[in-house]
């Protein structure tokens, strides 16, 4: 008689065989995204960056453009983690603002998952297809990190949407800084400027206090 056990055995092997492809599938297009830019991550460079055949990608992904939107999804799953409480990698040794947009800079948007993810936003002005493929997820995780900052940032105005723009705003510029990143040889002074960043928008906007 077959037991439970035996029946789920098999199943949940092959889920984790998935699963375990697609996480190669995707990191192999960060590297891609990072090393070639958006035009040069063709499914032939993805190929080659995984060390797996062209059916094996296109048997998960049908198409470069669906890897490419599964990659975008993973990559902003990551960069929501540092404003949510009580999840991994959330930035929790942050004590202000500027530890935060530190750790942020350092940790989610100068490297190559950031880098990865800036090289999407820009082929998204251009690209019709991709814009259109990509526009829901981006309204919705949007809407997320809003709803995330209301909780966890204290704006001056007492305003909770207040919060989530100027955290938008911070967003924004670490997002800016990857593209100024190309005029700056040092990368201390990158850091330079997101602590003066920090200072100047400390004032409007702070951490709120976590309870314990």
């Amino acid at each position: 008689m077959t037991t439970v056990d035996e029946t789920e055995k098999g199943p949940r092997k092959q889920a984790d065989r998935v699963r375990d492809m697609q996480d190669r599938l995707i990191a192999a297009t960060v590297i891609c995204l990072d090393r070639y830019g958006y035009s040069g991550t063709s499914i032939s460079a993805i190929q080659d960056a995984a060390g797996v055949s062209r059916g094996a990608i296109l048997h998960h992904y049908p198409s470069r453009q669906e890897l490419i939107a599964a990659t975008a999804a993973r990559l902003l799953d990551a960069a929501l983690r540092p404003t949510q409480e009580g999840r991994p990698g959330r930035g929790d040794g942050a004590k202000n603002l500027e530890e935060l947009l530190l750790f942020y800079w350092r940790q989610v948007m100068n490297v190559p998952e950031g880098r990865a993810f800036i090289e999407i936003l820009v082929a998204c002005r251009t690209d019709e297809a991709l814009e259109s493929a990509l526009s829901d997820l981006f309204t919705t995780w949007d809407a997320k990190v809003a709803e995330t900052a209301r909780h966890r940032f204290a704006a001056f105005t007492e305003d909770p949407d207040d919060a989530a723009l100027l955290w938008s705003v911070a967003r924004t510029f670490l997002r800016g800084l990857i593209i100024h990143s190309r005029f700056v040889d040092n990368p201390a002074h990158l850091e330079n400027m997101v602590r003066r960043f920090a200072a100047l928008i400390s004032p409007q906007i702070s951490l709120k206090t976590r309870a314990h």
